[in-house]
């Protein structure tokens, strides 16, 4: 290709790769997903909610356990991990909306696991005062079990009175109910000193749960202050808000990407119109070269059947001296022959007249019969006959017609191969005996060689017919032939010899060989041997076409002519011809100059 098709690839190419960009920009907005992304804020953000107020239920003791507070924390787990693998898909990619929302998303998931870890906490303090809360009855009845007979009523007053305390201070945290937890530990404690040392050690057992449920009590308390000022909430409508502005802009952005895509997508449509308008201007342009261009081939091809005619009729006009001499021959010898039979058609004629007077007086009736005239016509008659018979006229008469015959036979031989020869026969294709070829060839160019060159044969036996075009393979054997006859100069010492060989080559084509022992062809010239015009001959000897034609015959037919060639040694041409004609186009590689 050339530098302009290159360009015109490039800008194509450019263009494309343009418009990809702007379709990609005015649809890369998943709308699906984005409606996914605010679903699951809104839905942490409901959960959140919920889950505060079941703080806010288990702060002020309206929660019969601390389970609501522990229960959403798988799903948000869950809701955190999709929402940030959405967020982070749909805005990778997007540089200054990623920068805002990604930082939000973060500041949220570290409140979300601060909220967790608080959680957790929780859970652990509350399994602790769970199990101390319910041991705090069996403890009191320990205490009740060790302590006297005498002054139980006092004891037992004091321990329900801790208990009974303790358990209203785990129902409802208020601070006025730790004070009376710890006065009524107090007095347990003051009362205890008076009892037996196991009295002692279980009371000091029950008043340590006691603590223990107020102390787990006071850090439930704390941690459910902490969760419910954690801002995640807030955190969450920021994060929203930061999306949907977000997504605003980029509606806005992909809205004026649509624009520019409308633009681009006129400019382009104009420019095609202008490029269609170009092409059809172009193909009406080529369509009349086209028209020109083949009148010029039909006038081309006119021309080269009356080259081709042209070089049948210099070959011929070189040759029309010997051709004259050789049907001048067989003429000769014809008028001859008749003269002769001229002079002795004579006694037949005679025999013939005699024959006719002796046969019409025998049909006359017998007494109208002249017997003197009947004596003489019948001595006339024999004596012709006697003639007739004595001299072999009838003999002779018929050699000398079978030998004016055969004078003509060669005429009409002669003249056929000229004919056959030197008619324009464009394209008809008929079966072709090569053999029977090479001997038209060799009797045209009969006086060429006679006297000068020897002619040897190395045919095969079982050479095919092919289909081709006769006279114009009979033409590509007379210029070799004459050429090699010319290849032998008749001033040397050496014989000259032509050897002619056929075979079969391969399976679809015959080989032709036409081998002289001339002065063979120099290295310098064998390139330029099937050029036009281009002839070693002197000037008025050749017209520089032989070569040529025979070569553009050879290739239309589907074949290749070869040459091999050795100065003062000589020369081998061979030609390929199929068996069956070719479809133009398909002869195959470019034919090679050498074999």
């Amino acid at each position: 290709m050339n530098k302009r098709t290159w360009v015109n690839l490039l800008v194509g190419g450019v263009l494309a790769v343009v418009l990809a960009l702007l379709v990609n920009k005015t649809s890369d907005v998943n709308h699906v997903e984005y409606g996914e992304i605010g679903t699951l804020l809104r839905q942490l953000k409901q959960i959140d909610a919920e889950w505060n107020v079941d703080v806010l239920r288990s702060k002020t003791g309206l929660n019969a356990s601390y389970d609501p507070v522990a229960s959403p924390l798988p799903v948000i787990e869950s809701l955190d991990d999709l929402l940030r693998s959405k967020t982070d898909r749909f805005w990778s990619g997007r540089g200054d909306s990623a920068e805002r929302i990604l930082p939000l998303l973060d500041t949220y998931r570290q409140l979300m696991s601060s909220k967790v870890e608080l959680i957790d906490r929780f859970k652990s303090q509350h399994s602790i005062l769970r199990n101390s809360t319910r041991y705090l009855p069996s403890a009191a009845s320990e205490v009740l079990l060790a302590g006297p007979a005498a002054g139980r009523d006092g004891l037992a007053a004091a321990v329900d009175r801790v208990l009974v305390d303790t358990l209203v201070y785990v129902n409802t945290p208020e601070l006025v109910h730790v004070e009376r937890v710890d006065a009524s530990i107090a007095r347990l404690r003051e009362l205890a000193r008076s009892l037996p040392a196991e009295a002692v050690q279980r009371v000091a057992g029950f008043s340590a749960h006691a603590e223990t449920v107020l102390r787990q009590q006071q850090v439930g308390d704390r941690i459910l202050k902490q969760l419910a000022v954690l801002p995640t909430a807030r955190a969450l409508d920021e994060l929203a808000d930061m999306h949907a502005l977000e997504h605003e802009k980029l509606l806005v952005s992909q809205q004026t990407w649509r624009w520019v895509l409308v633009a681009y997508s006129a400019v382009l449509l104009v420019a095609l119109g202008w490029l269609a308008w170009r092409l059809i201007a172009s193909y009406r342009m080529l369509a009349r070269v086209n028209q020109a261009l083949t009148r010029s081939h039909a006038e081309l091809k006119e021309s080269q059947v009356h080259l081709v005619q042209s070089e049948k009729m210099s070959a011929l006009g070189q040759m029309v001296a010997g051709i004259a001499h050789e049907i001048n021959t067989p003429l000769a010898y014809v008028k001859g022959t008749f003269e002769v039979l001229r002079e002795q058609v004579a006694p037949v004629a005679q025999l013939a007249a005699n024959s006719v007077q002796f046969a019409q007086m025998l049909h006359l009736p017998n007494e109208q019969r002249d017997r003197a005239r009947l004596q003489t016509l019948a001595h006339e008659f024999d004596k012709s006959t006697k003639e007739v018979a004595g001299s072999h006229v009838m003999d002779e008469m018929g050699q000398l017609l079978a030998d004016g015959i055969h004078g003509i036979e060669q005429i009409s031989e002669i003249v056929t191969n000229l004919k056959n020869f030197s008619r324009l026969d464009r394209a008809k294709v008929s079966e072709f005996a090569v053999h029977e070829g090479l001997e038209s060839t060799l009797l045209l160019a009969r006086n060429l060689l006679k006297n000068t060159v020897e002619i040897r044969r190395e045919l095969a036996f079982d050479l095919p017919k092919i289909q081709c075009s006769p006279s114009q393979i009979n033409q590509v054997f007379l210029n070799i032939i004459t050429n090699a006859v010319h290849a032998m100069p008749a001033d040397r010492t050496e014989p000259g010899v032509i050897t002619l060989r056929t075979a079969r080559e391969g399976d679809d084509m015959v080989r032709i060989e036409i081998q002289d022992n001339g002065s063979g062809i120099p290295a310098n010239v064998l390139p330029k041997i099937f050029d036009p015009f281009y002839t070693t001959k002197p000037i008025g000897k050749g017209t520089g076409m032989g070569l040529s034609i025979s070569f553009k015959i050879v290739q239309e037919h589907g074949g290749r002519i070869l040459v091999d060639t050795e100065p003062g040694v000589g020369t081998v041409f061979s030609i390929l011809l199929p068996l069956r004609p070719r479809e133009p186009g398909t002869s195959g590689e470019p034919l090679p100059l050498a074999a």
